[in-house]
């Protein structure tokens, strides 16, 4: 290899940059740095941002959530609450409808603002089970059981104490 022998004046400013094209070079990376700073700064603030708005939907789904289960709960508290109707199964029954719906609207509330698989599941099973026992007691005492009334309406058919009778289940 040959080196290239500067020889004329020329050829040393095509070789050595000059003051003014050292400046500009100097003041190009200076912009482009101060450019990367400034885009790193809004990108870690946005996520900042965003991150805040997660976790605030987090808070708002949780609060749902509650909000939601408590409303169950108290629905299947006061449904629950019955005057006796004489008959222990029509009672049993009064009682345990409302108990297996509010876990339906619970379930069903784990569905809408839950994210964990296995739970999820769990909660899909919850409701298709309470549904059919529900389905089962009210064809127990001769209801139908496309039945939409609430368990506060729902009016529990007393079963007839005959002797021998299976309708008792004993």
């Amino acid at each position: 290899m040959h080196e290239k022998v500067i020889t004329t004046e020329s050829d040393i400013c095509r070789c050595v940059p000059n003051d003014r094209q050292y400046a500009i070079k100097k003041t190009f990376m200076s912009g482009a740095l101060a450019l990367l700073v400034v885009a790193y700064s809004a990108l870690a603030s946005a996520q900042t941002v965003a991150d805040k708005a997660a976790q605030s939907d987090t808070q708002t789904a949780e609060a749902s959530f509650m909000a939601e289960n408590q409303a169950a709960m108290s629905k299947m508290m006061k449904d629950m609450t019955i005057k006796p109707a004489g008959n222990v199964d029509a009672d049993f029954t009064a009682m345990m409808i409302p108990h297996h719906q509010g876990a339906v609207a619970m379930a069903e509330a784990e569905l809408q603002y839950g994210h964990n698989r296995k739970l999820r599941r769990i909660a899909r099973n919850i409701i298709a089970g309470q549904t059919q026992q529900i389905g089962a007691m009210k064809a127990a005492l001769g209801q139908p059981l496309s039945q939409a009334a609430s368990s506060a309406t729902l009016s529990v058919t007393p079963l007839k104490k005959v002797a021998g009778s299976s309708a008792t289940g004993r």
